[in-house]
């Protein structure tokens, strides 16, 4: 008994000990966090498991099912924006205010937020090569701890990198060095990344791990090449996955698609999960010759999204926006809710604007801003808190995502597809396609492909690139405008599932090798069409097309130099009436934008231009259809400011080959600037109504089977539509979107 006294003395006064030890050490944390706090230095902060277990459950892991992401197996769209603090702006890791950064995550939420991006910038958490700051990991366990907090996901973007005007935040020990070749660079970078994988691997508040913003790095842009693009996005994925099977991984790309970049989807996409979009349409005027408000402005989401989920994997847009400092709030907040639910329709998965709040004045008086006018206004709110127009559109849209029940839904497929060339999507080197099989005698060496010639570098074809990709967007908006749904199929790949194929010119030019298609696609082409497809096609003076009159029924002759082209419809054909005209400025005395002369070879002129020359050919192959354009129509949109802005009707010549062929889309609108997409399940889903024009419309939108029940989703609940048979009408507000529930 009196043994039994002691030991349990012993064991009361070993956890009185324990306890009063724990106490010290919670009494001693809580000074340094307040001093810290005082003196807005790098804090010891709280653990994630004391924040999680007082009181409100933590955030779900996220995982990517089909086209979207899910947690608790239930898909979801993420929202929310880009979080750059006003006061600390791109400096809060250093300049560490907790209770700043906790009160913006409760404005965060209290907006509807449920993700973030953010940047871990590179140098604050690894100071030295392999030298990891413990400072730093304690602050993002703090961010970690708010995010479970508040509910709202982090989307973290490493090795910043670039973010904010012309910065690049470099790390004191790359002195001059390739970040994305230089062998001891790329040891340092996988080391890095492969360490957060190791300690947040298993992290449910992690959304996915972005492997930098907006690369090639701002510093190196110009020297990146497709090889060097690939293997560092290969090597920083190996190294995250070592650890973490948890977290999609992304790239942040800018632009890239559009403009030709090494990290373009087509060179990534065997090593990331998902691909970013950054849809700047009023920093790309060449692509986008127009206001911020404008049609084609306005399907820039849209159109990258398409472009970019061509190449395999879902897309998130990762940032968009607009400065106030430079557009109208209403304006901004008019473009973002028609950009957000064209991305949508055109199945985003994503959206996360740029970004959180405006810049503090006190930002204006140092770089990056001071040499930045315009970023310092890009928020949904100002620095002090006030709201910006587009808070309020943001949070309809929010609340009008998080009421889809996506179970079982994906993107509908396309009626229309746009080629992407070979050429244009291969990586740079890349003979996988050339026709030639086994050890040659005389060995094949291209003059442009850089690497494979000693001291060439690799070129950038930009201008053959600027030329395609706008040919493309006008392409893209011209089937929108008709009533199809269109997506970019790679050359290679099984773009004969469309019942539409578009070329437009220089897809079928002989140019430049980047932008038109192989030689042997016209034969695939041919079958294509025989077996029912229909197929369009423009053509410039610098067109080539094998064997062209067994397809379209006519062949080129020469060049036709004009500067303006009026085109007459002289047979009837879908909607077009004999009489129809349509004008056209040509915008250069090249061969790519001169016309073509046409000898007909057994087609039908649908138009002719104003010297009575074939214009339009419409032919039949087999069981399927084909029209020609003699004239780049697409191309002399492109280089039209505001082309779309106007009374415009070149996509009756798509609408009445999808009439004639008889192409039947889920859904269509009667007015062209409404846009109509699917969002598919087995006995139902959603369409996505757009207004990209600035007058209200009333519009008849009609589906290609019956419909049993239509309602329109809003942030409060749902409202029945009267349904007749296959259509509904609605009237839809300039620059609105909507979403109807259908079955």
């Amino acid at each position: 008994m009196t043994g039994m006294t002691k030991n349990r003395r012993l064991d009361v006064a070993e956890k009185l000990g324990t306890l009063l030890g724990t106490l010290l050490r919670l009494v001693v944390s809580l000074c340094m966090w307040v001093a810290a706090s005082a003196a807005q230095q790098p804090i010891h902060a709280e653990p994630v498991q004391a924040i999680a277990s007082a009181g409100e459950p933590g955030l779900p892991a996220v995982r990517l099912d089909g086209n979207y992401f899910s947690r608790d197996g239930h898909r979801f769209i993420p929202v929310g924006a880009n979080w750059v603090p006003a006061k600390a702006a791109m400096q809060w890791p250093t300049l560490w205010d907790p209770k700043a950064i906790e009160a913006d995550f409760a404005r965060m939420h209290e907006l509807g937020f449920n993700t973030i991006r953010l940047d871990f910038v590179w140098a604050w958490i690894e100071p030295r090569p392999g030298d990891y700051n413990p400072e730093a990991f304690r602050a993002l366990d703090f961010l970690i701890s708010l995010a479970h907090r508040y509910h709202i996901y982090l989307h973290p973007s490493l090795l910043i990198g670039g973010e904010v005007g012309e910065a690049y935040w470099d790390v004191p020990y790359r002195q001059g060095r390739h970040p994305h070749s230089d062998p001891d660079m790329l040891r340092i970078e996988t080391d890095h990344v492969a360490e957060l994988a190791r300690r947040y691997g298993k992290e449910p508040a992690i959304l996915g791990w972005d492997l930098t913003d907006e690369p090639p790095f701002w510093i190196v842009p110009d020297s990146t090449t497709d090889a060097m693009a690939i293997n560092w996005t290969r090597l920083l994925s190996w190294s995250i996955r070592q650890y973490d099977f948890l977290h999609p991984v992304v790239v942040g790309t800018s632009m890239e698609d559009v403009g030709h970049g090494p990290f373009r989807p087509d060179n990534i996409r065997h090593e990331v999960d998902f691909f970013s979009v950054h849809p700047y349409s009023i920093y790309a005027p060449k692509l986008f010759p127009d206001a911020l408000l404008s049609e084609r402005g306005t399907y820039g989401s849209a159109f990258e999204t398409a472009l970019s989920g061509g190449a395999g994997r879902p897309v998130m847009v990762q940032e968009i926006g607009a400065s106030s400092a430079q557009y109208d709030p209403d304006l901004i907040a008019k473009f973002l809710r028609t950009s957000l639910y064209s991305g949508l329709g055109a199945g985003a998965n994503g959206f996360l604007l740029w970004c959180y709040t405006d810049a503090a004045p006190a930002q204006f008086h140092k770089v990056p801003y001071l040499r930045a006018p315009h970023e310092t206004q890009f928020g949904l709110t100002t620095w002090d808190g006030k709201e910006h127009a587009s808070v309020i559109m943001f949070q309809e849209f929010e609340k009008v995502v998080a009421r889809l029940d996506l179970t079982g839904i994906e993107p509908s497929p396309a009626e229309a597809g746009i080629i992407v060339p070979y050429e244009w999507s291969k990586p740079h080197g890349d003979f996988s396609h050339y026709g030639l099989t086994g050890p040659e005698v005389v060995p094949y060496t291209s003059t442009a492909e850089g690497a494979n010639v000693a001291g060439q570098s690799q070129p950038t074809f930009s201008e053959e690139n600027s030329w395609l990709t706008g040919s493309w967007l006008s392409s893209y908006v011209l089937a929108r405008r008709a009533g199809m749904k269109a997506d970019f199929p790679r050359e290679y790949e099984d773009w004969q599932k469309r019942p539409l194929v578009l070329l437009p010119s220089p897809l079928t030019s002989t140019d430049s090798f980047l932008v038109h298609v192989h030689s042997d696609f016209w034969e695939k082409a041919k079958q294509y069409v025989s077996q029912g497809g229909a197929l369009y096609a423009s053509v410039a003076a610098d067109a080539a097309i094998p064997d062209m009159e067994s397809l379209f029924g006519a062949k080129l002759v020469d060049a036709n130099l004009k500067d303006e082209i009026t085109l007459k419809v002289v047979a009837p054909f879908g909607d077009l009436k004999v009489g129809d005209t349509f004008h056209y400025s040509v915008p250069a005395a090249t061969p790519r934008s001169w016309g073509a002369l046409l000898a007909l070879k057994g087609g039908t002129v649908i138009a002719v231009d104003q010297d009575n020359r074939p214009a339009l050919v419409a032919n039949s192959v087999g069981s399927g259809k084909t029209l020609l354009s003699a004239y780049p129509l697409e191309n002399y949109l492109a280089s039209a400011p505001a082309a779309f802005d106007k009374p415009e009707g070149t996509h009756r010549f798509y609408q009445a080959l999808r009439e004639w062929s008889g192409i039947q889309p889920l859904f269509r609108s009667d007015q062209p600037s409404v846009e109509v997409s699917a969002l598919n399940g087995k006995i139902g889903g959603y369409a996505v109504v757009t207004n990209h024009s600035a007058v209200r419309q009333s519009v008849t939108v009609t589906a290609s089977t019956p419909l049993h029940s239509v309602a329109r989703i809003r942030p409060q609940g749902t409202t029945q539509i009267e349904v007749a048979g296959p259509t509904f009408k609605i009237d839809i507000g300039a620059y609105e979107g909507a979403i109807f529930e259908w079955k």
